[in-house]
């Protein structure tokens, strides 16, 4: 049998985890002068070295700005950042990422889910209209059995089947790649609208996509975003 060995964290990725959930968390913002590498290095116990190398890394990721002479600076990471700082953000839990961070993630998905949704009205068959419906059943059905984590997955299962159906397996790919976070996001709109709300929702979709209305179904999800952005602004 092969032996697994678990992963040490060092003290460098200690230090660049932190930071990472400081800068997209909104505890730092850009712009903002960070403390000097000698004070870093004094409240978490850890080597200078360390520290300088951690943003060195930060810094490759588009996260930090470093002026010599000046300091270091939280940089417009939707600006600079790279493949690596969407792999951050979608490790964290939703509920870890700041305003700006969560806007540029559900503009991401009406981008995805938006282009879908217009592809899918336009080819659907009979067979994927009828599949949805059955999906739509099996979240009605399954509500009284399964928990609010095994209702976020089935919700981000049945929007994930949208990329599928619409024939365009890119979007798809982007969907997983987005999966941990979503399903953050979807504990929490199921806890601020409720399953009944949710359900129907589904169902309006389907009407949409049915009636190969993706304009539709488009300005559905858009106003859909939009009225949960505005009440996670409301609940700051």
């Amino acid at each position: 049998m092969n032996r697994i060995e678990k992963h040490t964290v060092t003290n460098r990725e200690k230090f660049i985890n932190a930071m990472i959930r400081d800068i997209l968390s909104g505890r730092w913002n850009p712009g903002d002068k960070l403390p000097s590498q000698r004070e870093f290095a004094e409240k978490m116990g850890i080597g200078k070295t360390v520290i300088q190398s951690g943003f060195e890394h930060l810094a490759a990721m588009g996260l930090v700005e470093i002026k010599p002479k000046s300091g270091i600076y939280v940089a417009d990471y939707m600006k600079t950042g790279n493949i690596e700082t969407l792999n951050a953000i979608v490790q964290l839990n939703g509920s870890e990422l700041g305003r700006e961070v969560i806007v540029g993630i559900l503009d991401l998905r009406l981008a995805i889910e938006g282009t879908a949704l217009r592809a899918l009205s336009l080819c659907r068959t009979s067979e994927d209209v009828l599949r949805l419906r059955s999906l739509t059943e099996d979240i009605r059905e399954c509500s009284v059995d399964v928990g609010l984590e095994e209702l976020a997955e089935r919700f981000f299962l049945w929007h994930r089947e949208i990329c599928i159906l619409s024939g365009k397996p890119i979007l798809t790919l982007f969907m997983n790649t987005m999966h941990d976070v979503s399903i953050a996001f979807w504990v929490r709109y199921l806890g601020m609208y409720g399953l009944d709300f949710a359900v129907d929702r589904l169902d309006r979709f389907i009407d949409f996509i049915e009636a190969r209305d993706g304009n539709g179904a488009y300005d559905l999800l858009a106003a859909g975003i939009a009225d949960y952005l505005d009440r996670l602004e409301n609940q700051a």
